[in-house]
C-alpha cells in the first residue's frame, strides 16, 4: 500500500489495473481493425455493421476501462494505425480499404466513434474517478 498525498491509503493495485487493462485493449483494438478492414467489404450492409460496431465497442470499452482521455487515445491509435496501413497500396498493388463508399463509411465511422469517445472522457456517471 502508498499513502496519497491527503494521507489517504491507497492499493498499488488500483493503479496497475487501468494501465494493464487499456494495453490489453490496445492490443483489441488493432485485430479488431484488422478484422473489421477484411470484414467491411463482406455481405453488403452486414459486414459494414459488423466493422463500425466493432470500432465503437472498443471504443466504449476504452471510455469504460480507461481513467483519462490518454488512454482512450491510445486505444484510438491503435485502432487507427493499422487501418491507415492497410488503406494504403501494397507493394504488390494490393489494396484491403478501397476507396470506395463502403470503406470511406468504415473508416469515418470508426474514427468518429472513437472521437466521440474521447470527447466524452470519462463522465459523471462513471464510477471511476476523473482525473
Amino acid at each position: 500500500m502508498t499513502v496519497a498525498a491527503g494521507g489517504a491509503r491507497r492499493r498499488t493495485g488500483a493503479r496497475v489495473l487501468p494501465i494493464v487493462g487499456v494495453f490489453l485493449l490496445a492490443v483489441v483494438a488493432a485485430v479488431v481493425a484488422v478484422a473489421g478492414a477484411f470484414v467491411h467489404m463482406w455481405a453488403s450492409p452486414a459486414g459494414l455493421v459488423l466493422a463500425v460496431g466493432g470500432a465503437a465497442g472498443v471504443a466504449v470499452l476504452a471510455r469504460a476501462c480507461a481513467r483519462t482521455r490518454a488512454g482512450g487515445g491510445v486505444v484510438a491509435v491503435a485502432w487507427l494505425a493499422p487501418t491507415l496501413v492497410l488503406a494504403q497500396h501494397s507493394p504488390g498493388d494490393d489494396l484491403v480499404i478501397t476507396g470506395e463508399p463502403v470503406g470511406l463509411v468504415f473508416l469515418f465511422g470508426g474514427s468518429v466513434s472513437h472521437a466521440v469517445a474521447l470527447g466524452l472522457g470519462a463522465g459523471r456517471n462513471s464510477p471511476r474517478a476523473v482525473t
